[in-house]
Order: C-alpha cells, then sequence, then structure tokens
C-alpha cells in the first residue's frame, strides 16, 4: 500500500518579478532551485542605474544559485554564495561607468528539516506559521535604522523621503555583511522572499491572507498583480516556498543549529565547521564605532548652523 505522502512534494515553490507600473525597467531578480528536501530562492533588488542595477541583481542571483545547488546547504556554503557574489558586484562596480553598482539580496536555503536565510538590504523574508506572520529579516535602511532607534513610528518610516536609503548592499564593499537566520522548519511553514515593491505597497495581513489562501504559484502572481493594482510605484518581486512535508529524518548535519525550540536565531558570522553551532547573537547587535557616532556628528553640526544663523540674524 502506497504511503500517504506518496506523491506529494516535500517543497512547492514559485518565483515572479515584474517591472511594476511606474519604471521602464525591471533592476530586480528572482531565483530557485529544489532538489527533493533540498532548496535555494533569492531575491535581489539592484540600484546604481538602470543597466548596473538590473546586472548586479541578476550577478547576485546566479552567484547564489549556482553555487549553493552543487552541494548540501549549510551555513557556510552560503555565506560562501554570498561572499563570491559581493566580490563579483564589487569588482564590476570599480568601472568607472558601474560606479554605485550593487543589490539587496535575501537567500533562502532549505535542508530539511532546517532553513538557513542570508540576508543584505530591505528585500525581506517571512515566514508564515500556524497563523502567524512573522518578518525574519531586518531591514538595512535607513528609516528601519531609525526605527529600531525609536526615532520614526512605521507610519513615518512608510512615508519618510529617505525610506530608499539602503545602508547595506551587495557590492558595496570590498567584503559583504550578511546576517545569517537559522530555524527549523515544520510541516505547513510558508515561506516569502519579496522585495520592497511588494512589502511597501502591502499591508502584512494581506500578505498573510494569500499565503494561508493560495498555493505558491497563484500566491505570487496574485501578490503581483495587488502590489500593482496599488499604484506599482516600484519592481516588485515575490518568491513563495511551501513546505508540506518534512522527509523521514536523516542523520544530523555537523552544522546543527542550536534550534530545537523552533525560534529563528541570528547566528555569529565568521565562524568555521563546527564552531558555527554553537555562536548565538542577540538579535540587538552592538553598532559600530561610526554608526554610533554618525548621528551625534549630525546633531552637532546642525545646533552649530543654528546658533550661526541667529547670531548672523542679531548683528
Amino acid at each position: 500500500m502506497p504511503a500517504p505522502n506518496d506523491g506529494i512534494p516535500a517543497v512547492e515553490a514559485a518565483a515572479l518579478t515584474h517591472p511594476g507600473r511606474q519604471r521602464t525597467t525591471n533592476q530586480d531578480a528572482v531565483g530557485q532551485h529544489v532538489n527533493g528536501s533540498y532548496g535555494i530562492f533569492v531575491v535581489a533588488d539592484g540600484m546604481g542605474g538602470h543597466r548596473t542595477g538590473e546586472l548586479a541583481s541578476r550577478m547576485a542571483v546566479k552567484n547564489i544559485v549556482d553555487v549553493v545547488r552543487e552541494e548540501e546547504p549549510s551555513p557556510n556554503l552560503l555565506l560562501d554564495a554570498f561572499e563570491e557574489a559581493n566580490e563579483s558586484i564589487y569588482t564590476a562596480g570599480q568601472r568607472p561607468e558601474s560606479r554605485g553598482m550593487g543589490t539587496t539580496a535575501t537567500a533562502l536555503a532549505l535542508n530539511l528539516p532546517y532553513a538557513i536565510i542570508a540576508h543584505v538590504g530591505d528585500s525581506r523574508a517571512y515566514l508564515l506559521r500556524d497563523g502567524v506572520l512573522t518578518q525574519l529579516t531586518q531591514d538595512h535602511s535607513w528609516v528601519a535604522e531609525r526605527m529600531r532607534q525609536g526615532l520614526l513610528t512605521p507610519s513615518e518610516a512608510r512615508n519618510h523621503r529617505w525610506r530608499n536609503v539602503i545602508t547595506n548592499a551587495l557590492g558595496s564593499f570590498p567584503e559583504a555583511r550578511v546576517d545569517l537566520i537559522g530555524l527549523k522548519v515544520q510541516p505547513g511553514d510558508r515561506f516569502l522572499l519579496c522585495s520592497d515593491g511588494l512589502s511597501g505597497v502591502l499591508e502584512d495581513s494581506v500578505l498573510q491572507e494569500i499565503l494561508e489562501e493560495l498555493p505558491p504559484a497563484e500566491a505570487v502572481e496574485r501578490l503581483v498583480k495587488l502590489a500593482n493594482e496599488w499604484g506599482g510605484p516600484d519592481n516588485i518581486s515575490a518568491v513563495v516556498v511551501a513546505v508540506n512535508r518534512i522527509p523521514p529524518q536523516k542523520p544530523p548535519p555537523a552544522w546543527a543549529l542550536p534550534l530545537e525550540g523552533g525560534e529563528p536565531v541570528v547566528l555569529a558570522l565568521g565562524q568555521e565547521g563546527s564552531t558555527v553551532q554553537t555562536q548565538v547573537l542577540e538579535p540587538d547587535r552592538p553598532r559600530g564605532f561610526w554608526q554610533r557616532w554618525r548621528d551625534i556628528i549630525f546633531l552637532v553640526v546642525y545646533i552649530s548652523l543654528l546658533l550661526y544663523v541667529l547670531l548672523f540674524n542679531k548683528r
């Protein structure tokens, strides 16, 4: 007698990208590859001009998918893929005609029962589990940093004139700065990877409703259509991944994450081999020297200019 799960794939996924209604070119790119209980899925949003932004996002997706699809996914392999993509884009961006070239990149690697997410920029990864939609990634953007500091509300950030300023992108620096997130997957989990052309237009409640009601192929079409109906101000990209079942338990990999509780954790970066599995960082990591003092410097300059103007007007 065939097993109940015969014919049901462990993972189903679909990806779609669209230029939107107000852009003539599409600087977004998406990619995916599924092989049984393994999979790699990527969304990237390029920047630096029409030609260079489009090239950067495509380079990122191709590099990441090509590296991860050849081996069993692991945290170190995903980091290697991001580092290769960063090096390729940074090198290409040294040409005078390609200055400012870069891209966001958010990738989901499945090695069931584990999921690993690598993230740079303000594209996003969401998880729908047991009726709750959770944003797994933190935006690397100017307004997101101010929200985390309590200086902006979500509504202020959504309409802020600097809402599109990215603070971290592949290709911007010689070395990649990557957030790495891991969690243990459950049957019924659904993941959404998307560019800000989708998350910046549709509310989380709408995203959740579509993920709950539609299979991946129909979900990505519906998400893109709705974003366009709401104006389509930017390029729109979505990847939806549904985990139908977890294959029979296999021996845990050498990098097995401390995730028995099922909660996502941010892992320490720059570790090798077995040390990866024991290093866990708190979600709010210390900021670098420049990040800590940048706002203070801006404030001092602003106050100095204000005092100068006031004193000058009194003369």
